[in-house]
């Protein structure tokens, strides 16, 4: 009000040759300062959430907020995850609304924090709170130098079984009950044995009350190794998993890596009746979820929770229910001056671009949305304009069903069992004892491994 009442009182003492020119300026300032963000109210924890069977990644530049509600509409049940936000970025900028809100019907969710100092993480954890996230997973296992490098967090906190102790309890503590839980991987370059892994699973579990951990199967290099290959070159050790499962019975493990079906997610599920005792809580898909989700998701709830029918029942509808999303989000945070709304009607459709992932002519359909959003004002347009490019049976076919179930569950316990050939290791000799090994234990076996 302040910095208006001074624009009025300088408005009122131009001359009369200046005035329509300020008259105008005048319009535009007020123009966006009634461009407020419309309220944005905030949700509460589901009150019984599903169980976590399958879950979708957590991804920089991937899963933001739209890909959510794309998802969502797919899958009433998957756990979502945020993209990665750090605490110094929930600390240092006020405007919330951006990096956390979400509309309820995205729940479960789960808000991922990248951090490693015990303080910050909890005051970002609070604020977090405050938006009725169901969850909040610390990242242990990013092998990105945007976070392994600068702030010596993600991947590179596994190093540091004690911080991610203090710090998951320091964020439990800031927060009125939303679980905490940790996303790791099973080793960080040279410390990767059975015992390294076993020794922070226990540290973080008995020192904070983290009972959830979601391990990608692959141990992380943090020097020369692109993200990228970071998820394909180390070799995928499923066994360890199940290791963990044997030694730590009361924990929650779901296992992430190189699982991009959702027969190979009932595999992994029933896994534990081929090759160990006790199976995994759930399975963590990442980009297979986001480069092909129709395929991915679209029948996870039938197929995973066993419902009786999934929410849509062909892409058609599923693109008509975003597109009312899309079109009320537009221009939410933000109108420029020269008219450009964020987010935009770009940002909006980014999601929608691998519905038709290998279906004909998705890659016409594709171009045919490129060339129109130089024009279009909302994502309604977008598909009414672009829709007609691709076949009608394609648009309105069922969510694809589950190939012959028991016999591809069969290869790909096979499959699955072929990542990882090694026999499940031993419980290390000092976890028999059902106790930490001291600092001097510690040093030796750091030292041979």
């Amino acid at each position: 009000m302040g910095s208006t009442l001074v624009l009025q009182r300088a408005f009122s003492r131009v001359d009369s040759f200046t005035a329509p020119l300020l008259a105008a300026a005048r319009r535009r300032v007020f123009a966006r300062s009634a461009m407020i963000v419309r309220e944005n109210p905030k949700s509460s924890r589901m009150a019984s959430p599903p169980p976590q069977l399958l879950s979708v990644a957590p991804m920089m530049d991937w899963t933001d907020l739209h890909y959510r509600q794309l998802a969502r509409l797919l899958s009433k049940n998957v756990w979502l995850y945020t993209e990665m936000v750090v605490d110094s970025t929930i600390i240092h900028n006020p405007d919330h609304d951006r990096f956390l809100w979400f509309p309820p019907e995205q729940h479960p969710i789960s808000c991922q924090l990248g951090g490693s100092d015990p303080a910050k993480l909890a005051q970002a954890a609070a604020v977090v709170a405050t938006y009725g996230y169901d969850e909040i997973n610390l990242n242990c296992g990013c092998p990105s130098d945007r976070v392994a490098g600068a702030g010596c967090f993600g991947a590179s906190l596994m190093l540091r079984p004690d911080t991610v102790a203090e710090c998951c309890a320091a964020v439990s503590g800031a927060v009125d009950g939303t679980p905490v839980t940790v996303k790791c991987r099973i080793g960080v370059d040279d410390v990767d044995s059975y015992e390294a892994l076993h020794r922070f699973i226990r540290t973080v579990s008995s020192q904070s009350p983290v009972k959830h951990f979601i391990i990608h199967a692959r141990k992380c290099m943090l020097n020369g190794l692109s993200p990228l290959q970071n998820r394909t070159i180390p070799p995928l050790r499923y066994q360890w998993v199940w290791a963990l499962k044997r030694d730590f019975p009361d924990l929650e493990l779901s296992l992430n890596g190189g699982i991009i079906t959702l027969e190979e997610t009932i595999a992994a599920l029933r896994m534990p009746s081929e090759i160990a005792p006790d199976g995994v809580s759930g399975v963590m898909i990442g980009r297979a979820a986001y480069n092909d989700p129709w395929n991915t998701l679209a029948n996870a709830d039938v197929a995973i929770w066993g419902a009786d029918s999934n929410q849509f029942n062909s892409r058609r509808e599923v693109l008509q229910e975003y597109a009312k999303y899309a079109d009320d989000m537009i221009g939410r945070w933000s109108i420029k001056e020269d008219g450009h709304r964020y987010p935009s009607v770009r940002a909006l459709i980014k999601p929608l671009l691998s519905m038709f992932h290998n279906a004909p002519r998705g890659k016409k359909w594709r171009a045919a949305v490129d060339g129109v959003l130089k024009t279009a004002t909302s994502v309604s347009e977008v598909l009414d304009r672009t829709l007609d490019v691709l076949n009608p049976e394609v648009l309105d076919e069922p969510p694809p069903k589950l190939k012959a179930v028991e016999a591809t569950v069969d290869t790909c316990i096979e499959l699955l069992t072929h990542y990882a050939p090694e026999e499940i290791p031993p419980m290390p000799e000092w976890a028999e004892k059902r106790e930490l090994p001291g600092e001097e234990a510690k040093e030796k076996d750091l030292a041979s491994i």
